[in-house]
């Protein structure tokens, strides 16, 4: 009897083996490759930016700034979907270049370009790059938002001083490592990741004193702060998640 019953249960537990196996299979290419969920409202950045902050004001015909983007790229590795880029005017005179750029889908090969690559792609040295820690926080972490102050000089000798933050999904980053594992977990876990940069900029005299650099750099993050603060909820989101 035992010899009647071992042929067919060897051929079930076989098959139950065989279908364990794919199923495995299929949840290891589920998690590989993961559905993805992307926002559904996209933001409209040229409107939802407004043209008064506080006591700047934006100018009707704003000057050139560096470009977002590294160079030459084809369009298809553009990593914005939306971009603002805009001269502020105090009623002091000073002038600063904001731009801000979103792009709805950051992947490993195609991500938000540092102003530290697209200076120099364009002709300028960096010659110094600190942390620094904002003043804005985070809506999401509630703690202060974490980017770049950077200094670059042109061809002619001109300086430019400049602050930024970078946003990948819900994170500030500040290395490409950990850009590239956040976008990797995002991807497993099935969402897709967003991504922002926030950019302010001035032009100085290249033979500005510290004190008058740290002044520009003061400015440029109150005039950040003010931005952050008359946005609609949404908007902040966006900048500052």
């Amino acid at each position: 009897m035992n010899t009647m019953l071992s042929g067919p249960w060897r051929i079930h537990a076989r098959t139950w083996v065989l279908a364990s196996i794919l199923c495995g299979a299929a949840v290891a290419a589920r998690l590989a490759h993961p559905t993805l969920h992307e926002q559904a409202n996209e933001p409209q950045l040229e409107t939802s930016i407004p043209n008064k902050i506080g006591p700047w004001s934006a100018l009707a015909s704003p000057i050139t700034q560096v470009s977002i983007t590294q160079g030459n790229e084809p369009d298809i590795n553009q990593p914005y979907d939306q971009s603002v880029l805009r001269t502020y005017v105090d009623d002091q005179g000073h002038q600063i270049g904001v731009a801000v750029a979103w792009g709805k889908h950051q992947r490993q090969e195609v991500k938000i370009h540092r102003p530290e690559l697209c200076y120099p792609a364009q002709g300028y040295a960096v010659k110094k790059l600190l942390d620094h820690t904002f003043g804005i926080t985070s809506s999401t972490s509630q703690q202060p938002i974490i980017g770049k102050r950077m200094i670059a000089l042109d061809r002619n000798g001109s300086m430019e001083v400049v602050s930024y933050w970078i946003r990948i999904g819900s994170i500030y980053s500040d290395s490409a490592f950990k850009t590239r594992l956040h976008i990797l977990q995002e991807g497993l876990a099935g969402k897709v990741t967003d991504g922002l940069l926030m950019r302010v900029s001035q032009k100085v005299p290249a033979s500005a004193e510290p004190s008058q650099l740290e002044n520009a750099f003061q400015r440029q993050e109150q005039f950040a702060a003010d931005l952050v603060r008359s946005v609609t909820p949404a908007t902040r989101d966006l900048l500052a998640r």
